[in-house]
């Protein structure tokens, strides 16, 4: 009878554990295999257009619902997740014991359901949810203070037994924290390291069961290389025997794409499917697009082709200056013309969320790059003449389709490379979300472009009807 109720109990758990949301995988976000600066979703390529008013979407419910109404009305269909505790009405990911410490052993059923839920919301509206494992700033300063993996606030280890310390007052770019170096490669923090694995283990039991979403290590890090190279390897283990593929990025923080940092990702394509960029958005103008063309080229010549994503887009600027929302709009629109396969407004304050403008944006966005095989296309700041610093931008299939973006209007000249052909030039108000009548032309090696003002962005497509 002993040997019949382990026999029993061992396949309970077994059961249990099975996942009881399938998806086939074409159902799985992958990189878009005739064009692999884009991925694909459901068969079909895809353009991930998003914004959220937070980024630990899932901790927040009832916001998250109403962001994810949104977006399915306007054309919206990527998020961030970070999985972040530290908003105010959030709940962490392990539960307390009788004396109100955290039982790392013991996990809080309510943080993994609202997870779950994410995942599932998310997908029934196909938008893809990108996670961040480590949110880093609930590690540092007084966020460390009330954080689960801080010793005095857990059963399971001390400062004694482990390399991490009680208080932690440093800003992630001016100290990195001893939890980040719990690696073998590292300090080899034995006791933390294993809780970190409970943790992630937990994640990918949820999140593997579905196909709408990208995995990216860290927030902004300052950890050494090893750390996110360490969680890039585990996870794509944990698929591999799961039996599905998942795409995964890290998120350095480096405000410049030249910097250094920045090569731990895009020279490790084997655990690096994409390559976040959203630290660049921390540019303006001209200096903003050039360094996403950079990139473009430069994850070409270190592994090959990979798509370029933009989590977060803000509004704010550097050296002290004030927020300006049309800075962060001007990036947001650059960025698909740069060629991302990825662009989300950052929540405010440091981005516009999902408000008003924001908005307006995704649905144009959505009904411009609807309108022409954008999936075809290139930057081609190359068949731009005339043109002034950040007056215009040129996403294109040359000899088929040109599509034009100005920032504030604009006069330039575009050429064309198959000349004498009928073409039809339609402008595009994205405040309206409306095209202009069609105007059908006779192309010459240079149309010239006018927008209809320069109060305001126009968009303009030119091709063969």
């Amino acid at each position: 009878m002993k040997i019949i109720s382990v026999f029993i109990a061992f396949f309970a758990i077994l059961f249990s554990c099975a996942p009881k949301h399938k998806v086939t995988s074409n159902e799985r976000i992958m990189v878009y295999k005739k064009n692999p600066y884009y991925f694909a979703y459901k068969d079909a390529p895809v353009l991930l257009l998003g914004g959220s008013d937070e980024d630990n979407i899932f901790n927040n419910p009832e916001l998250m619902m109403k962001n994810f109404d949104i977006l399915g009305k306007i054309g919206g269909n990527y998020v961030r997740c970070t999985m972040s505790s530290r908003d105010s009405g959030n709940v962490w990911a392990f539960a307390k014991n009788s004396d109100g410490l955290y039982d790392l052993n013991a996990f809080n059923p309510e943080y993994w359901r609202r997870f779950e839920n994410c995942l599932r919301e998310a997908a029934a509206r196909n938008i893809i949810v990108q996670v961040e494992i480590w949110a880093t700033f609930d590690f540092y300063r007084d966020f460390w203070l009330v954080n689960p993996f801080n010793p005095k606030n857990n059963i399971n280890y001390s400062t004694e037994d482990t390399k991490l310390q009680t208080e932690w007052p440093y800003h992630p770019a001016r100290k990195p924290q001893p939890f980040f170096f719990s690696i073998p490669e590292k300090n080899n923090d034995v006791k933390v390291l294993g809780y970190q694995r409970k943790f992630v283990d937990k994640l990918t039991s949820i999140s593997l069961k579905y196909g709408n979403v990208l995995y990216c290590m860290d927030n902004e890090t300052r950890a050494p290389a090893e750390w996110a190279w360490f969680w890039g390897k585990y996870i794509l283990q944990k698929a591999k025997r799961a039996g599905v593929a998942v795409l995964l990025t890290e998120m350095w923080d480096a405000h410049n794409l030249h910097n250094k940092e920045h090569k731990r990702t895009y020279d490790h394509p084997e655990l690096f499917a994409f390559f976040d960029i959203s630290q660049n958005n921390w540019q303006e103008g001209h200096t903003h697009y050039d360094n996403a063309l950079w990139a473009r080229e430069l994850i070409r010549l270190h592994g090959g082709v990979r798509p370029l994503t933009n989590i977060k887009v803000y509004q704010r600027r550097e050296h002290g200056r004030p927020n300006d929302p049309f800075v962060g709009l001007d990036r947001w629109w650059q960025n698909i013309f740069a060629g991302c396969a990825a662009t989300r407004f950052h929540r405010p304050t440091g981005g516009t969320g999902l408000n008003v403008l924001s908005q307006k944006a995704i649905k144009a966005a959505r009904i411009f790059t609807n309108a022409f095989d954008v999936f075809s296309c290139d930057p081609h700041p190359e068949l731009l003449g005339r043109r002034e610093a950040n007056e215009a931008y040129c996403l294109a299939n040359p000899g088929k389709e040109y599509a034009v973006y100005f920032p504030h209007g604009g006069d330039v000249e575009l050429a064309i490379d198959n000349p004498n052909l009928r073409m039809q030039e339609n402008w595009y108000n994205p405040e309206n979300g409306e095209f202009l009548d069609a105007r059908n032309i006779m192309s010459e090696t240079i149309i010239k472009l006018t927008s209809p003002d320069t109060l305001q962005t126009w968009l303009v497509l030119v091709r063969n009807p």
